[in-house]
């Protein structure tokens, strides 16, 4: 069975609560590249290597071979990440120069994952938005869609509650259906639906003072 760390959290004394593991924090970084970097070049392995060793303050070579072993061990065979096609090679042996350069992109499952890391910062949004525009059954675009304009931080908490669930059955976490969501979020979505239906219900000065109420809290 693959086993992919992207949500993997240490566990320890010696360890902080949530801490994510440096295999999980590797993964994630590849996840949010691939998600952001749009130009070929810099999305083969090396390009992915050097992207990182920045961010984890090493020098390439040092993490190439575990950038590798990520991809095609474990990132490929689990469908979040595949081969989008080959680059000519500039230099090297003759055999490579015939084959090309792999370089990479996420797929469907793995623009679910991007938009669930806090590493992509605001560019979650759009990353989510367009996950939800390949939603083949309408009513569910159209709604998940508007959700995400008027709620976004509500949309991306329900969606990330949406690929924990499926976590360790990523082979199924995409397509999006209304029945997968139903299945998942429909507790969630009757908490959200109660208040909608509560605050509507209230006097303008009884919103006015939840509203502020709320902001208390989220300060």
């Amino acid at each position: 069975m693959i086993r992919v760390a992207v949500f993997d959290t240490l566990k320890g004394k010696g360890s902080k609560k949530g801490m994510l593991s440096s295999e999980a924090k590797r993964q994630r970084e590849i996840i949010a590249y691939l998600a952001v970097e749009q130009d070929p070049e810099f999305r083969t392995r090396i390009a992915i290597a050097h992207a990182l060793a920045v961010k984890f303050n090493t020098r390439w070579q040092n993490i190439y071979s575990s950038i590798f072993r990520d991809l095609d061990e474990i990132l490929i065979p689990a469908n979040i990440i595949r081969e989008k096609g080959r680059l000519p090679p500039k230099r090297g042996p003759r055999a490579l120069q015939h084959e090309g350069v792999p370089y990479y992109e996420l797929t469907q499952v793995g623009m679910l994952i991007a938009s669930c890391l806090d590493e992509l910062g605001e560019a979650k949004v759009s990353i989510l938005r367009q996950c939800i525009d390949t939603i083949e059954q309408d009513r569910l675009r159209e709604g998940m869609l508007l959700l995400l304009e008027v709620a976004p931080s509500l949309m991306l908490r329900l969606i990330r509650e949406y690929v924990m669930h499926y976590s360790l059955e990523i082979d199924i976490m995409a397509p999006i259906t209304a029945d997968k969501v139903r299945d998942v979020l429909a507790d969630s979505i009757r908490s959200e639906l109660e208040f909608i239906e509560t605050f509507m219900s209230l006097s303008k000065d009884k919103r006015s003072e939840l509203v502020n109420f709320m902001h208390m809290l989220s300060q």
